[in-house]
């Protein structure tokens, strides 16, 4: 199975060390292929995926929503998802 697109995201964790709070950004990624999205967490097959959708934020994170028949995930995005999400929905013709 080949990938179709792939979505960076991140996850931003907080530390603290010698008193000093470190914000420590990881970047992952969420992979479309033609029967399911790959999360580095969880799998979801195209038919458990309801939709998909962005809002920008006025900083320079938007959140991508995933809403599944598990709930409605949200992931941290820097880049617009709208190629990712345009193409998912291709598939769900």
């Amino acid at each position: 199975m080949r990938i179709i697109a792939s979505q960076p995201f991140i996850i931003v964790s907080r530390s603290i060390d010698w008193n000093q709070q470190k914000y420590i950004e990881k970047e992952l990624y969420l992979h479309l292929f033609e029967d399911h999205i790959l999360s580095p967490t969880e799998k979801f097959l195209i038919d458990e995926v309801w939709d998909m959708s962005y809002r920008s934020s006025n900083c320079e994170i938007g959140f991508l929503y995933l809403h599944t028949n598990r709930g409605c995930l949200t992931f941290q995005v820097k880049s617009e998802p709208s190629q990712f999400i345009n193409l998912y929905k291709d598939l769900k013709k």
